[in-house]
C-alpha cells in the first residue's frame, strides 16, 4: 500500500510538471516594476528557466555563474522547497548584476510609462532588472521579478513548489543632487565672495565596479579668481570618511575633486559632501551690468550595466557689478547717462553746447569737473575716505568728459555719496552732497540643458532689474529681458540727474583764510580809528 501511494504521488507530480508543458497550466507572463520615473529604461535578464525534467535551472546566459556563496540561488537550482518563496539577498542581486555586466549579456528592454514598467509575453522564470534612469540625479539598485504559472482560474501555481518570487516589485533608488550658492550676488570689484557646493555620494551596489564620483567647479575666467588658504579665506571640504584628491592652488579658475573609489564602495549610507571656498572679483574693465558666471558639475556612475556610463548634474551662480554713466554690456554705442554735468549762468540758462544722450534726453555738457565717490555715511570728504575697489585702489576720483558724463566702474548694489572736488575753470563748484542708490531685484528661475544626452534641471538666482536713484529721484530703471540664463536686452529709463556749475569766480569759503584776512584788516582799521579819535579829544581838551 505504501509503495502504491508513493507511486501515485510521483505520477501526480509528473503530471503537474508535464501539465506546465502541455498547456493545462499557462505562464503568468506579465511583470510590473513600480517606483520609476517616466521614460526610464528597464533591462530584464532571464536568470532561471523551467523545464519538465529539471524544474527550475539557470539559463544558458547564466550557466557559468559561480553559486558557491549564493545559497538562495543554489536552493532554486536544487529545487529546495524548504523556504518558499525564495528571496535573494542584496549580495546575490549584486552578484547577478556583476555577472551580467562582465559577460556583456543582452537583455530584453522596455521603457517605463509614468512611474510603472510592465512587460508581457515573458517565459516562466526569474528575471534580473537593471534600470537606466532617463533623467540625471537617480541611481537604481538591482532587483528581480518572476514569471510563474497560473491555472484556468488565474490562481498562481508553484510549478515545482520552489516559487521564484513576486511578479511585481518596487524599484529602490538613491537621489543625487548638487546645489551651489553664494553669500552675495552683487559686488564691488576686488570684493571676496564665498561659494558653497553641496552634494551627496550615493550608496553603490557591489555591481558598480570602481564607482565614479567627481566634482568640477569652474569660475568665470574674466572676472573671478579662487583663493585657497589665507587667514580669512580658506578652501574647505567635508566628506566624512571619503578621501579625495584635487585641492587647487591660489589663483585657480577651476578645480576637480576626485573621490576615492574604495571609500565610495564601502559606504553603507549616503555621504553628504560640502565644499566651501572664496573667490575674488578681479575684472579690470567691467562694464554696466558686468555679469560673471560660476558653475559646478558632478559626474557619477549611474548604470550597473556598464562601468563606463556616468551622469552629470549641473548648477551655477551669477554675479553682477554696476557702473554709473557706463556702457551697457560693453557696448560703447549705448551709454547709460545717470549723472550729467552741465554749466549754467546765474539765471540757470545753459551755457554749454547741447549733447543728446543715448536715452534720448539733451543736456548742456560740461567737461573737466572732478568728482569723488565716497561710501555711505562719510562725513569728512578727504582723499583718505574715498571709495576704493579694483579700479580705484587709491580712491575713486573721476573727471567729466566732453559729453558731461563721468564713468564710475565696478559698483556693488548699495548707497554711495558723490561730491564735486573741483569745478572747471570759470565755474563755481557745486557744494552739495549727492546720494546715489543702486537697487537690484532678483528671482529664481529654473533652466535645463542636455548633457550627455540627458536633461539636467537647475535653478539660478537671476537679475530681473536694477534702478539708479540720485537724491531721491529715480534716474534710470533697467529691466532685463531674459532668454535662458543670458541677458539679451535692457530697457533703460529716460531721465538723468543734472549737476550744475554756475558761471563765475568762486569766492573763498566762509571762515577760510580769505575772510580771516579781511577780519584782521578791518580790526586794525577800527582800532586805528579809535586811537585817532581818543587822541583828537585829548588835544581838544588841552
Amino acid at each position: 500500500m505504501t509503495a502504491l501511494v508513493i507511486a501515485m504521488v510521483m505520477v501526480v507530480g509528473t503530471m503537474s510538471m508535464a501539465g506546465a508543458a502541455n498547456g493545462n497550466l499557462i505562464p503568468d507572463s506579465s511583470v510590473t516594476i513600480s517606483g520609476l520615473e517616466d521614460q526610464d529604461v528597464v533591462n530584464l535578464y532571464q536568470v532561471f528557466k523551467w523545464d519538465d525534467v529539471n524544474g527550475w535551472s539557470l539559463t544558458d546566459d547564466f550557466e557559468d555563474l559561480d553559486t558557491t556563496n549564493l545559497a538562495n540561488i543554489q536552493a532554486i537550482i536544487d529545487n529546495d522547497t524548504t523556504n518558499t518563496p525564495i528571496q535573494l539577498t542584496k549580495a546575490e542581486l549584486e552578484a547577478l548584476a556583476t555577472y551580467a555586466k562582465e559577460n556583456n549579456l543582452s537583455p530584453t528592454s522596455g521603457v517605463a510609462s509614468g512611474a510603472d514598467f510592465t512587460k508581457s509575453g515573458l517565459e516562466p522564470g526569474m528575471y534580473l532588472a537593471l534600470v537606466e534612469p532617463k533623467t540625471a540625479g537617480v541611481i537604481y539598485n538591482p532587483l528581480v521579478v518572476s514569471v510563474d504559472y497560473k491555472d484556468n482560474e488565474s490562481n498562481e501555481i508553484d510549478a515545482s513548489s520552489a516559487k521564484m518570487g513576486s511578479d511585481s516589485a518596487v524599484a529602490k533608488k538613491d537621489t543625487v543632487t548638487v546645489e551651489k550658492v553664494a553669500n552675495d550676488y552683487t559686488h564691488n570689484t576686488n570684493d571676496y565672495v564665498q561659494f558653497t557646493v553641496t552634494t551627496t555620494i550615493p550608496v553603490y551596489a557591489d555591481s558598480y565596479v570602481n564607482p565614479k564620483f567627481n566634482v568640477t567647479d569652474t569660475l568665470s575666467t574674466t572676472g573671478l579668481k579662487g583663493v585657497v588658504n589665507t587667514d580669512d579665506h580658506k578652501f574647505e571640504v567635508e566628506a566624512g570618511s571619503v578621501k579625495y584628491t584635487g585641492t587647487p592652488s591660489d589663483g585657480f579658475t577651476s578645480f576637480t575633486l576626485t573621490f576615492d573609489t574604495e571609500d565610495i564602495a564601502a559606504l553603507t549610507t549616503p555621504q553628504s559632501v560640502t565644499i566651501k571656498y572664496w573667490a575674488q572679483i578681479t575684472s579690470d574693465a567691467p562694464f554696466t551690468v558686468n555679469e560673471e558666471t560660476n558653475d559646478v558639475t558632478v559626474e557619477y556612475s549611474n548604470n550597473p550595466k556598464n562601468d563606463q556610463d556616468y551622469d552629470t548634474l549641473y548648477d551655477e551662480t551669477k554675479h553682477w557689478t554696476f557702473d554709473i554713466d557706463g556702457s551697457l554690456f560693453g557696448d560703447s554705442s549705448y551709454t547709460t547717462g545717470e549723472v550729467v554735468k552741465i554749466g549754467v549762468d546765474e539765471n540757470g540758462h545753459i551755457l554749454e553746447s547741447m549733447v543728446e544722450l543715448d536715452n534720448g534726453s539733451e543736456h548742456g555738457a560740461l567737461a573737466d569737473a572732478v568728482f569723488g565717490l565716497y561710501p555711505e555715511g562719510t562725513t569728512e570728504f578727504t582723499d583718505a575716505n574715498l571709495y576704493k575697489n579694483k579700479q580705484y585702489q587709491s580712491g575713486c576720483k573721476v573727471t567729466t568728459t566732453a559729453d558731461g558724463l563721468m564713468e564710475i566702474k565696478g559698483l556693488d548694489e548699495g548707497t554711495y555719496i558723490l561730491k564735486e572736488i573741483s569745478a572747471p575753470a570759470g565755474y563755481i563748484k557745486d557744494q552739495n552732497e549727492h546720494t546715489i542708490v543702486i537697487d537690484a531685484t532678483y528671482s529664481e528661475k529654473e533652466y535645463s540643458k542636455v548633457i550627455n544626452g540627458k536633461t539636467v534641471y537647475y535653478k539660478v538666482k537671476t537679475l530681473d532689474s536694477y534702478t539708479v536713484t540720485i537724491d531721491g529721484k529715480k534716474t534710470s530703471t533697467y529691466t532685463m529681458t531674459l532668454s535662458g540664463p543670458a541677458i539679451s536686452s535692457v530697457t533703460p529709463g529716460d531721465s538723468s540727474s543734472e549737476i550744475q556749475n554756475t558761471k563765475g569766480v568762486e569766492l573763498p569759503s566762509t571762515g577760510g583764510m580769505g575772510t580771516t584776512l579781511f577780519y584782521a584788516i578791518g580790526a586794525i582799521l577800527v582800532l586805528g580809528a579809535g586811537i585817532l579819535l581818543v587822541s583828537k579829544r585829548r588835544m581838544s581838551a588841552n
